[in-house]
């Protein structure tokens, strides 16, 4: 048998009774016998989940919705991809000392970059225990009004995903503040920028 824990996803499909190969299914099943009881637990909580959605029936998105979030899921799990621009800074409120006129630290973090998206400026400012909210501008090319996806990662696990207004503005809330690297996508157009969220 094989004695390693399963995985969310493991007990997920086994429940579901898709788990494959069968021999997995198989070791899965023994394990489950003698299982812990935060293993337990979690079958349970499938159990229920699975148990409640039954009874909330989803209405399929049209296709463009469909084939447009399934780009940026496959584009936001692909940096292996050379096709990527790297963002220049421009502003960092936390360099030097603040001009006359613009906010101080207590305000939180204020960037600026350049892109071959177009300039796009953040905001930064606490909003719990390791968390910021973050709003910001891009300053698409006149004309263009297709909104932007942006993806916040850290250390390359994506941690939040949004899309801009189609007037370039974007307010994401509880992004963590570990946060070190930003994606921005604009049709063929990739952006990424390392960002450093934290007041200091």
């Amino acid at each position: 048998m094989n004695a390693t824990r399963p995985s969310f996803t493991e007990l997920l499909d086994w429940v579901e009774g898709r788990l494959a190969p069968p021999e997995r299914a198989d070791a899965v099943t023994t394990y489950v016998e003698t299982a812990d009881a935060e293993t337990l637990e979690t079958i349970e909580w499938i159990r229920d989940f699975l148990h409640h959605t039954g009874s909330m029936p989803l209405e399929k998105p049209p296709a463009d919705l469909s084939a447009r979030l399934r780009n940026v899921f496959v584009g936001l799990h692909s940096p292996e991809q050379d096709d990527w621009s790297e963002a220049s800074l421009l502003y960092d409120t936390r360099v030097g000392s603040a001009a006359a006129g613009v906010r101080s630290h207590d305000d939180g973090v204020h960037l600026a970059f350049d892109s071959l998206v177009g300039r796009f400026v953040l905001d930064a400012v606490a909003a719990g225990p390791g968390e910021v909210d973050v709003q910001g501008l891009i300053m698409v090319p006149q004309g263009e009004t297709v909104g932007v996806d942006l993806a916040f990662l850290q250390q390359g696990a994506l941690r939040r995903a949004a899309r801009s207004a189609a007037d370039g503005r974007f307010d994401v809330r509880g992004v963590p503040v570990e946060v070190d690297e930003l994606w921005l996508t604009a049709g063929d157009t990739r952006v990424r920028a390392a960002v450093d969220l934290r007041a200091h």
